[in-house]
This record gives C-alpha cells, structure tokens and sequence, in this order.
C-alpha cells in the first residue's frame, strides 16, 4: 500500500516548500532536497557531480549539507550496484514526537546523542574548548560531517575544524 506522500497526486515540491520553515531546513538543503526530488522524478541519478554542479558548492559544503539532513533523519544514503541512493522519504514521514531537530536541542545531549554515550569529563572540556576557539556552529558542523564518515571522535571533529579555518 502506497504511504500519502507516494500518491500520483500529491505534489511533493509544493509540499516541501510550503514545509521548509517548519521542518527547519535553511535554503541549501532545501535546494538539495529539491533536486534529490527532481531526479528521482525524472529517474536520474543523483551524483555528487551533479549536486555540486547545481547548487555550486564544494564537496565540503555539499557532506555538510547532507550531514545536516541525514542528522535531521530527512534523508538516507544506502549504495546499491548503481551506485549511492538518495532517499528524501523521511522528510515526509517526520514526528517531531519521535525526533528532535537538532538546532533545538541543547548542545551537550546533541553531541551525547550523537556519540551515543555521555561525554566523559576530558570530551568536555575538549568540546567546551573547540566552542571557544571556533564558535558553536562551525562545531556543529564538524560534528555532523564526523557523524556522516562515522568518526565520532572530539579528535576528528578537531581536525575537521582546523581543516575548514586553512
């Protein structure tokens, strides 16, 4: 049985833009959730090419982005034989009962949540420090690209922000 949002008559793009606000999606990801949305319309593969070729960013900027959205639980990235699959489902299916947003969590659970344990009294400080030095949305950032490659470590995070200030 198709979900509501599978229906032939239900317009996705309008849906998403009239939700952006309230799904806290800022313009890039909503121009990246477009274009997932346009390709899968069209049956074309989305590659990371083709995202930097639209929105005009860099490779960086673009896992930023879509860490942002996998963070958020609105998309989902498996490989097949074809190659990556882009999966904008979740953003149809959101709960606010079920997931927080992360923007609107506090910061110390955000990045529990995300390690998946409480943060030891070293990680802390190391965070606390990492803030100070960098501010607390280019730590966010670091954050979400560590959770993309799965290297939840304060080290990683670090290098990630010593990488972007260069």
């Amino acid at each position: 049985m198709k979900k509501w949002y599978q229906e032939s008559y239900f317009d996705r793009k309008n849906w998403i833009l009239e939700n952006f606000d309230k799904l806290n999606l800022n313009s890039d990801e909503t121009l990246l959730i477009l274009l997932i949305d346009l390709c899968k319309t069209n049956r074309k593969s989305v590659t990371y090419d083709y995202l930097i070729s639209k929105l005009h960013k860099t490779s960086k900027q673009i896992d930023v982005i879509i860490a942002g959205l996998v963070n958020k639980h609105y998309l989902k990235i498996t490989n097949n034989a074809k190659g990556l699959v882009f999966d904008i489902d979740g953003i149809f299916e959101f709960d606010p009962q079920r997931y927080e947003i992360a923007e609107n969590k506090d910061l110390y659970d955000m990045v529990s949540d995300t390690f998946g344990k409480p943060l030891s009294p070293l990680e802390l400080q190391k965070m606390n420090d990492l803030i100070s030095e960098y501010g607390q949305k280019p730590f966010i950032e670091a954050l979400r690209i560590a959770e993309a490659r799965r290297k939840l470590k304060m080290a990683y995070i670090e290098g990630v922000l010593r990488n972007e200030k260069k």
